[in-house]
């Protein structure tokens, strides 16, 4: 995830795709718990292996030669041959995968860089819509985005022998933590029969560290909120998984009311608590189901694309930065923990730290999101 002001929102082994000749999930055993149900998989296990391995062995996945942990060798070009080659090795085609490059600008240092997005294509056995999923690989961070190249990974390597409904695209963005350039890019090279035929963008972006597992749709018009198609149907799908649901309705005044957020439970879902009834005490403007436009979901919206939007934070957290407080920055409302309770963007966001501050944490979180994941990506019926 990267951050933008405020002022901006409110105006072993070579990393080469294959250990001994297998992927990582032919190596270990691939896919978890198919739900009988709704045909479903829980790819929990398969996307703990993924997050151990790149917090393990692809610490900085930055564009940028350094990042946020200099000392650590970059390993961009490598997570690229990986997640290629786990693709391949699930069963996926040379021509399903195509890696898209292009030319950027750091918003910051005023560099130039070249991005790779990595595009995997499915086709549906109804070709008349299709379904975008994305997550960024780009960054040094175990939780962002180490966690979101997990879910998708997992989850996409798990479904290779399934036939969807819509057709697919599954893309790994690069150059989110720079600007948000690879969705940009994405969306700029999307055709109008292309944006028409999308019928959401599900967006996955640090889900491991933060307190609640959260899911946002929607466009600011003014206070109101519109197109919430995409998400209305993802929240209704995830109740028919037994998911539970915080909804709008459920937590606007919540804080007003009792000064914190609700006890933090498994299995279950947030989303954004502040509304323009109960904005957020320090910095009102984001009102919920939406999120503000800090992640790759942004340029989906912008071209009137809806989106989901899967992440793991704590809107109720004031942290110590004002700038920042109650705006989902902060993953969690203790502030000795991390840099005053946040992780992202900061040389805390290591698996060890995960593993030490929040065990068992990122596998629950997975445990959510991975079997809505799935559903919304093969079995999307009555969609907006």
């Amino acid at each position: 995830m990267k951050i933008r002001s405020l002022s901006v929102f409110a105006a072993c082994v070579m990393l080469v795709t294959v250990l001994g000749g297998c992927s990582i999930m032919k190596q270990t055993g691939g896919t978890d718990n198919l739900n009988q149900t709704d045909g479903s998989y829980d790819c929990t296990d398969c996307c703990m292996k993924y997050l151990n391995y790149i917090g393990e062995n692809l610490k900085n996945r930055d564009i940028t030669p350094d990042g946020q942990t200099p000392s650590e060798d970059n390993r961009h070009q490598q997570t690229i041959d990986w997640i290629v080659g786990e693709l391949k090795s699930a069963g996926y085609s040379d021509s399903q995968i195509e890696l898209q490059n292009f030319d950027c600008t750091d918003d910051y240092s005023g560099e130039s860089y070249s991005g790779t997005n990595i595009v995997l294509s499915i086709e549906g056995s109804k070709g008349d819509t299709q379904i975008i999923a994305g997550s960024h690989y780009d960054g040094d961070g175990c939780g962002d985005n180490g966690s979101g190249i997990a879910l998708l990974l997992g989850n996409a390597v798990s479904m290779a022998d399934i036939v969807p409904e819509r057709d697919l695209k599954i893309v790994f963005f690069d150059a989110e933590e720079i600007g948000l350039f690879g969705s940009e890019n994405y969306v700029e090279n999307m055709s109008s029969q292309d944006i028409a035929r999308t019928a959401y963008m599900i967006n996955i972006d640090a889900v491991a560290f933060g307190d609640y597992c959260n899911i946002y749709g929607g466009s600011a018009d003014g206070d109101a909120i519109i197109n919430l198609g995409a998400y209305d149907m993802a929240v209704e799908k995830a109740k028919t998984l037994g998911i539970n649901v915080y909804k709008t309705e459920d937590l606007d005044g919540y804080f007003a009311a009792n000064g914190k957020g609700p006890e933090i439970a498994d299995n279950t879902l947030y989303t954004n608590p502040w509304t323009a009834e109960n904005p957020a005490p320090l910095n009102p403007g984001i009102n919920s189901p939406s999120t503000g436009p800090w992640s790759d979901h942004t340029a989906f919206d912008e071209a009137g694309i809806p989106y989901v939007y899967f992440e793991a934070s704590n809107w109720f957290a004031a942290g110590t930065d004002e700038s920042l407080s109650y705006t989902g920055y902060y993953e969690s409302s203790d502030v000795t923990l991390g840099d005053g309770g946040m992780f992202m963007n900061t040389r805390y966001d290591t698996l060890d730290n995960l593993n030490r501050y929040f065990p068992g944490r990122a596998s629950a979180h997975f445990h959510v999101f991975s079997p809505l994941l799935q559903v919304l990506l093969t079995n999307p019926e009555n969609q907006q």
